[in-house]
């Protein structure tokens, strides 16, 4: 095996230290002794201990005591007292503790947030408009903490939410800012200030004048609706030829039994692709995947899992596709197709291909800092990619009593 240093990703992901950090050691770790003979055991290793894992409520934590200045040491500090500032500040700044109407009791949601391992998305944005966070506070939590990407600003709405932590303003003022966005008619592209955007958006959007312009070109531009409909193809696509590939397989199969049905693509539901690519996790007695909670990942892939239940909702648009949809389903068609001269051709290939795809709905490229994205990454490197990712994740859930 040739030294992973040949195989740096700092091209062809985001440019921050802490990127660079999660591949050197990525690389180490492929590149050591315990990998070459024991590479599940070192991916599972990496994973749940080596890894620069920032928990959620620790970070939420030190991020209140340092804002306010708490005098006591920070072991000390029981999250009574974390629960109450979270409270008042949620009061004092009018904000509410979810996007969309919920029944759930706030002390509740507090306390999830002082306890559960990782968070949401839009519970960041929530608390940014709760505890009043600049806009560069707000990108350290969606990057550094929830590890996703940072604001999209091909997004409109998520340009609105920059701009209102950028200039302090409330959760009423960015109701109101998407209101007036939902109302504006499209606008003509400025192609020089389109540019400029693009280049700069921190710098573009600096006045309200500004940001109307933008987000009219955004409006006549629909980029954000244009990248959902990419998105939803690129998913079908990926799906047809997984049911594809799933019916291969079977058939090769069923050529060793006398009288075996031969399997048509277009017959496999969801849940024959379940089985496939969730075949190390275990299954209830109803026949659905055992609960997240159950493996010592949970922390770490929540709602990572290609579920029949995900798929048809997926299929049905009750829910958008996201990068980790595409991830797991291209790293299947990988897995059990692409059979490489050396280790690291796998791995290569399919970052140029997830990362095309990925551009082309509007995302980032392939994010090692993302624990969940790491671990595709590594389980590619291997000789089986697939009975590999199905231990590790079969591990997982060994390890918790």
């Amino acid at each position: 095996m040739g030294s992973w240093q040949d195989f740096d990703l700092d091209g062809t992901i985001h440019d921050f230290d802490y990127t660079r950090r999660a591949v050197y050691k990525m690389n180490r770790i492929m590149d050591s002794a315990e990998f070459e003979s024991m590479d599940a055991t070192a991916i599972f290793h990496y994973i749940s201990g080596e890894m620069d894992i920032v928990l959620f409520p620790d970070f939420l934590k030190r991020y209140i005591y340092e804002r306010a200045e708490i005098d006591m040491p920070f072991k000390e500090i029981p999250d009574s007292v974390y629960h109450e500032i979270i409270d008042n500040a949620f009061k004092e700044n009018k904000a509410p503790y979810a996007f969309t109407e919920i029944k759930t009791k706030k002390s509740v949601i507090i306390k999830r947030w002082l306890t559960q391992s990782s968070v949401r998305r839009d519970t960041v944005f929530v608390l940014g408009f709760g505890l009043k966070m600049p806009a560069e506070d707000v990108s350290t939590f969606l990057t550094k903490v929830i590890k996703e990407e940072d604001f999209d600003f091909k997004d409109p709405e998520e340009t609105i939410l920059w701009y209102c932590f950028k200039n302090g303003l409330s959760f009423l003022q960015y109701k109101k800012q998407m209101e007036q966005y939902n109302n504006m008619p499209p606008g003509e592209t400025n192609d020089k200030m389109w540019t400029a955007m693009s280049e700069s958006p921190e710098l573009f959007l600096v006045t309200f004048e500004n940001l109307q312009s933008y987000l009219a070109m955004l409006k006549e531009r629909n980029i954000s609706g244009e990248n959902q409909k990419q998105a939803y193809m690129e998913f079908t696509a990926l799906y047809d030829q997984c049911r594809e590939l799933v019916a291969y397989l079977r058939n090769r199969e069923i050529e060793f039994i006398d009288g075996g049905t031969p399997v048509n693509a277009e017959d496999l539901m969801p849940g024959d692709l379940e089985k496939e690519i969730c075949s190390g996790i275990p299954f209830r007695k109803n026949g659905n995947l055992e609960n997240i909670t159950r493996s010592c990942f949970a922390s770490l892939f929540d709602q990572k899992r290609m579920s029949r239940q995900r798929i048809t909702e997926v299929l049905t648009h009750v829910r958008k596709v996201e990068r980790f949809d595409l991830i797991t389903l291209l790293f299947f068609i990988y897995a059990e197709t692409v059979e490489p001269d050396w280790p690291a051709e796998r791995y290569l290939k399919y970052i140029d291909a997830i990362n095309e795809i990925l551009h082309r709905c509007g995302m980032s490229d392939i994010y090692p800092v993302n624990p969940y994205e790491a671990f595709v990454l590594m389980c590619l490197v291997t000789d089986f990619p697939l009975d590999t990712y199905a231990e590790i994740w079969e591990r997982s859930y060994e390890t918790v009593e």
